[in-house]
């Protein structure tokens, strides 16, 4: 059992107290530790820092967990070219010492050597030259007694015994003095040589011998949150680590900032890293934290880190870092960082500002004038113009500083003894500050079919180049249209199904906070998932559903409960790697237009274009809107309406198209005799007219009440107001279909009075005008030529598009076109 250190009275020592307080007794029970002894033993087995037995008959090295042998065993393997199970039993290893093995002698203190005896070398000399016995009958003779020991070695690392009462080493030690005084490598300071000296390599053990209490409380510190974590860490990583430190001799881990200059690889550099933030959070507060100029925001609950650094004015960095800690509580999503630093940015970009252009380099606050300010958006301009900058980051830029600013002072920072005591009002940004919105939104970043369709054709490579979690990933993105983290956090059981059987995709819409979502899509896309399932189920049998992650990640990870993280990198290097996207364009070739095949933009190819495709694919599909807006889980509309495009020129050309198929109430065509009546048909449809359900009506007191003041609300059939055309074919057969409904249910299955009955009863001359209405488009339709009838179809497809009235309530789960990019075979 581990004994535990005894306390010391320093009161100069409070953290490595602190350190070891954070040690939890079951970890050091599982590393067999002792104070004492302070030597880490691994475990044979356990998941992370497991090393189970190398299953090669006679190795007794230790191996990695879920590997079947040593890597000095896998390698002779391989040279033999032998099946594994017949190499398995029948190698031998050649004979090594796996650490120092007492005398078997009962109760001998002595160590045994070399590859045969078994016995310390007064008991090898009476066996072989005194009684000349067998090893059997030896140890069974009565008089073989055993032997005191000679103590431990003297070099501080080692805790190993000695040979001989005239050497003051183990004999491993005492091998690697002499072979240094022979090669004329030691200096003669054999004192220096003992307490920097490392310790015997021996398999699964780690020497922390001869460092001080501190850094080994904070080694083991960081081993066990690492394990906790399941992050590995081998033993063969943290053995030079011990002996680097034992040479320098600090008295802390956080004193050895310049590990990485000490010729040690790049593993034990990064556990340094990593060591050094795991320290740095143990004891840390949110009231702690916030008084440094680099935030870890692990401490507040989320991720990554924020740097004020670039805010060079100490008044303007205190203060933002009052307006970060005031904003924090209330972000949610797992973009808290990105938004906060992105405003930190924007406040560096002020702070840049003035050094330049002021003499006091704007540390003074009540120096600061309006004049500052002006001087900063023409800074931002030439920026802008210079193409250092966007013109949306100058956009975004000034808005944040214009909010972070207005806050500021809300929070009394410019008062009487805050931080920006004196600044005047007149520093500050007015809303005609704010430059215009760019013309240019997110509408038009979907990639096109034949893109789209060599992509979804190479998707092996991406599997090959990554992993089937990546794979499986860009396909969910490809046929979802969620956001790239939504996918790569699914749970494991993310996929379920409707009362109809219909699958749904259940995901968290980390972005809005707004958990537990559905999306209904195809079987193929289920069957994709549950393809998914069945592989993660496999590999982790023993971890409950609930906690595993539909798409596990390989590292640090044995239990499945650790999804993968973004993978924008191994995304682009899988575009790259290939060949050219040709995609037709219609070019002007002599005056006539020819299409020809040119390359798309590779760089246009991203994890997030995903999304603008599946909202564009639905567009062209013609689903609503309003459906779209719920199937893209926007709350507003015109968010939605960024993610698609439908370019003016094809809206004209839509509607010059299906008014001249415009019918009235009656089902009689209204006819377009003069081109400016079609021109005037597209400032009548933005101004003078409001959409109904299945029409639309030009009623001026109810358009200009945006349609709340119709008292012939849903009897638009019966009024002269009301217009449709051909785009509303589909809600002139989707309400047909509901009267038709309606008037079954009324007259089978309910029981009400005839008053009652009458009254919720559809009318007949209703049910009549609507079916004559659409008989009367439909023949009309067939009428068309079948050129003609595709391009009615095409521009019925565009003016749908931008349609922002349906019939009811839109219904995520009703049936959708498939508009699922199809894979090749």
């Amino acid at each position: 059992m581990a004994t535990p250190l005894p306390l010391v009275g320093d009161p100069e020592d409070t953290r490595t107290q602190e350190i070891i307080d954070a040690l939890d007794p079951e970890f050091l029970q599982l590393l067999s530790w002792d104070w004492d002894l302070r030597v880490i033993f691994y475990p044979k087995s356990h998941p992370v820092l497991g090393m189970p037995d190398c299953q090669v008959t006679g190795c007794e090295k230790g191996t990695y967990f879920g590997d079947p042998m040593c890597l000095g065993c896998r390698v002779r393997w391989k040279k033999t070219g032998l099946p594994f199970n017949e190499f398995v039993a029948t190698a031998r290893r050649t004979w090594r010492s796996i650490g120092q093995e007492p005398c078997r002698v009962a109760g001998c203190q002595r160590p045994w050597k070399g590859k045969g005896p078994l016995l310390c070398d007064a008991h090898h000399f009476q066996r072989t030259k005194t009684l000349k016995l067998s090893l059997e009958e030896y140890l069974q003779h009565p008089d073989v007694k055993p032997l005191p020991g000679f103590g431990r070695c003297e070099v501080v690392s080692c805790y190993r015994t000695r040979h001989s009462p005239k050497i003051v080493h183990c004999h491993a030690h005492q091998n690697r003095l002499t072979g240094m005084i022979r090669r004329g490598e030691f200096d003669g300071d054999e004192a220096a040589w003992r307490l920097t000296a490392s310790a015997v390599a021996a398999d699964r053990e780690v020497s922390l011998r001869g460092l001080p209490r501190r850094v080994v409380a904070e080694i083991l510190y960081v081993l066990q949150v690492r394990t906790t974590k399941g992050i590995r860490t081998r033993d063969f990583w943290l053995r030079p680590l011990a002996d680097r430190l034992r040479v320098l001799q600090t008295p802390s881990l956080q004193e050895t900032m310049a590990m990485d200059e000490t010729g040690l690889g790049a593993q034990v550099s990064s556990i340094v890293t990593a060591g050094l933030t795991i320290l740095g959070r143990l004891g840390a507060t949110p009231e702690t934290e916030c008084r440094k100029d680099l935030w870890d925001l692990t401490v507040f609950g989320h991720s990554g880190s924020l740097n004020f650094t670039a805010i060079q004015q100490r008044p303007l960095r205190e203060a933002m870092k009052i307006w970060t800690y005031d904003d924090l509580p209330r972000r949610r999503s797992k973009s808290v960082r990105q938004h906060l630093q992105q405003h930190i940015a924007a406040m560096a970009l002020l702070s840049e500002s003035l050094r330049l252009q002021r003499d006091d380099g704007g540390h003074i606050p009540a120096l600061l004038s309006r004049t500052d300010m002006v001087n900063f958006c023409n800074r931002l301009a030439f920026l802008a113009e210079d193409g250092q900058i966007s013109q949306h980051t100058r956009l975004n830029v000034i808005r944040k500083i214009r909010l972070v600013m207005g806050r500021m002072r809300s929070l009394g920072l410019a008062s009487s003894g805050q931080v920006l005591e004196g600044m005047p009002p007149q520093f500050t940004l007015f809303p005609e500050d704010v430059p215009d919105e760019p013309e240019d939104t997110e509408a038009g970043r979907d990639l096109p079919d034949e893109v789209m369709r060599q992509l979804c054709d190479n998707l092996d490579l991406l599997e090959e180049s990554s992993s089937t979690e990546v794979r499986v990933a860009t396909e969910l993105m490809i046929d979802t249209g969620r956001r790239p983290d939504e996918i790569c956090t699914l749970p494991w059981d993310c996929l379920q199904r409707e009362p109809d059987g219909s699958p749904v995709l259940v995901y968290d819409n980390h972005k809005s906070y707004r958990l537990g979502r559905r999306l209904p899509i195809a079987k193929e896309t289920a069957a994709v998932i549950t393809g998914q399932q069945e592989r993660v189920r496999q590999r982790f049998p023993d971890t409950p559903v609930s906690e595993l992650k539909l798409l596990p990640t390989t590292r640090a990870n044995p239990e499945g409960k650790k999804s993968i993280a973004l993978f924008s990198d191994t995304h682009r290097d899988w575009v790259d790697s290939l060949p050219e996207f040709l995609i037709p364009v219609v070019v002007h070739d002599k005056g006539e237009p020819t299409t020809k095949m040119l390359p798309s933009d590779k760089s246009k190819i991203f994890t997030y274009a995903y999304r603008h495709t599946y909202a564009q694919r639905h567009a062209d599909a013609g689903v609503p809107p309003d459906v779209l807006k719920e199937l893209m889980d926007h709350r507003q509309l015109k968010t939605t309406q960024g993610y698609y495009r439908v370019s003016q020129e094809r809206r004209r050309e839509a509607v010059n198209r299906v008014t001249a198929l415009q019918f009235d109430r009656h089902g009689n065509r209204v006819w377009r005799k003069a081109q400016s009546l079609l021109e005037s048909e597209h400032v009548r449809r933005a101004i003078g007219e409001v959409a109904t359900a299945y029409g639309v009506c030009k009623e001026p007191s109810n358009v200009a009440a945006g349609g709340q003041s119709c008292p012939l609300r849903f009897r638009c059939l019966g009024c002269e107001h009301f217009n449709t055309d051909v785009s509303y074919l589909p809600d002139l057969e989707a309400y047909l279909a509901d009267l038709l409904r309606s008037r079954e249910r009324l007259m089978s299955a309910f029981e009400a009075d005839d008053w009652a009955r009458s009254e919720a009863m559809p009318s007949e001359e209703e049910i009549r005008r609507v079916r004559r209405l659409i008989n009367r488009v439909k023949a009309d339709l067939d009428d068309l030529t079948p050129e003609d009838r595709a391009q009615i179809e095409q521009a019925i497809s565009v003016v749908r598009r931008s349609r922002t009235v349906m019939l009811g309530m839109p219904r995520v789960g009703q049936p959708l076109p498939d508009v699922r990019p199809r894979r090749s075979a």
